[in-house]
């Protein structure tokens, strides 16, 4: 029976550290951020799976500490989890001891809170560190705060560093300080007061640079109070989505094509159009819609005054957006294209070649005394008048949008400008043979 047992428990740990190490192969991000996942569950001992507190802590005086973090039911606005971690100071023998969860792991070594043997530390080779080999731009945390005192301040601290059990110190410093890559900290006020509802608060801190180059772990660390000891009993801090942010970029990867002719059916041309985006884009604690790259067109002189949506893909990633140049657009060889994004609004330099467009209005020219088009900037109709028989009429809006469409089979017509809003709009009327396009302003 206690083979059996044995047994068991080696398989749990084994496929336990087996989906933390799959969780780890990243190094770009915090295990478990949203702290859904916990060990030793109904015990004394729970955890955050790879968040640590007073109950693995090391040290001469690790015997002594008892539970100060626990899983809530409380989460922040908007998010799509069940949980977060809550921390909170108890008093022992008239000292307050503040609620400690770091990635690393805890050193109790010594009876008085600020004492020099009292740390948090990394400790490479074991669950007590978090692998991260690139330098983030900011740490993203949701946070509340429930304290006693108004004036009470909570902390939160991280370091990336290289590769030694870097400790962060009690006085807010690090040993060893030169292998420290970036650090980031905020002290926070309370959010709420004691025994009132939460009030959570989005907190965005960003690193600064350290002075070594070869980042291997980062080390964070949440507190009750930003000084050992401070604060009250009972003092809460609710942790939630903690997540690393990295500065996107967005460019446009090259066009092989620059030079096109529109189908003579009058239907828009399909081109592909490859872009690069690395970083954080759909950021993951921020209520924001997916991310989307779009295409644009700039008129026949390169300007994006008034640019042309192609196309756009829902993407945090590179890829390629299949796009379509749309049969209204008028010939000429100074077209650019570029690519924007919407969570972190960002516009890319575009191609840096000139584009040729040729249209098949290439006999526009021929209809230049035959079509005649009225007023023109107009407010509330317009005039067309031609030669040979218009079959149907469309009319887009500068973004490439169709606002009108008539069937007309007659030589002249008259629309109706009323609902229109001002801008500048792309006619486009189709005869028998030939397609013809104008610019009309509607003011």
């Amino acid at each position: 029976m206690k083979d059996i047992l044995r047994l068991a428990i080696f398989l749990t740990t084994t496929l336990f550290c087996f989906n933390l190490n799959a969780q780890r192969n990243d190094e770009r991000q915090l295990y478990n951020y949203g702290f859904e996942n916990w060990v030793n569950e109904g015990t004394k001992d729970v955890e955050p799976a790879h968040w640590h507190s007073f109950m693995s802590a090391s040290g001469s005086f690790n015997s002594l500490m008892s539970q100060q973090i626990e899983p809530s039911s409380a989460k922040r606005p908007g998010s799509k989890g069940n949980r977060s971690a809550c921390i909170f100071s108890k008093k022992k023998v008239g000292i307050v001891a503040n609620g400690n969860m770091t990635t690393g792991r805890i050193n109790a070594g010594s009876m008085s809170p600020d004492g020099d043997n009292n740390y948090n530390y990394t400790q490479r080779n074991s669950d007590y560190c978090t692998p991260l080999t690139v330098i983030p731009d900011s740490l993203t945390v949701w946070v509340a705060f429930r304290a006693e005192a108004s004036d009470s301040y909570a902390s939160v601290m991280a370091a990336v560093h290289g590769d030694v059990d870097l400790k962060q110190l009690s006085s807010g410093g690090y040993d060893p300080s030169d292998k420290v890559c970036a650090t980031a900290k905020r002290e926070y006020a309370r959010t709420c007061a004691s025994g009132s509802s939460l009030v959570w608060k989005r907190l965005s801190i960003p690193f600064t640079a350290g002075s070594h180059s070869n980042p291997r772990y980062i080390l964070a660390t949440f507190s009750t109070n930003k000084t050992p000891g401070g604060g009250d009993k009972g003092d809460e801090v609710f942790v939630d989505d903690a997540y690393l942010v990295y500065n996107p970029e967005l460019s446009l990867d090259y066009l092989a094509q620059t030079e096109f002719i529109l189908p003579q059916d009058g239907s828009s041309l399909n081109i592909d159009i490859p872009f690069n985006l690395t970083g954080s884009m759909s950021v993951y604690n921020l209520n924001k819609e997916d991310n989307k790259v779009i295409a644009q067109l700039s008129d026949a002189y390169g300007s994006f005054s008034n640019p042309v949506e192609l196309g756009r893909i829902t993407t945090n990633e590179s890829g390629i957006i299949q796009a379509k140049i749309p049969s209204y657009i008028e010939t000429g060889d100074g077209y650019r294209i570029r690519v924007v994004s919407t969570n972190y609004p960002m516009t890319s330099e575009d191609n840096g070649t000139d584009i040729y467009i040729k249209s098949n209005t290439s006999v526009d020219a021929y209809f230049a005394t035959n079509i005649e088009i009225y007023p023109n900037p107009a407010n509330d109709y317009l005039k067309i008048n031609s030669n040979n028989v218009i079959r149907e009429i469309n009319i887009f809006s500068i973004d490439g949008r169709l606002i009108y469409y008539d069937n007309v089979s007659q030589n002249e017509t008259t629309i109706d400008l009323t609902t229109f809003k001002k801008g500048t709009y792309i006619v486009r009327m189709i005869l028998d043979e030939e397609v013809v396009v104008r610019k009309i302003v509607v003011k």
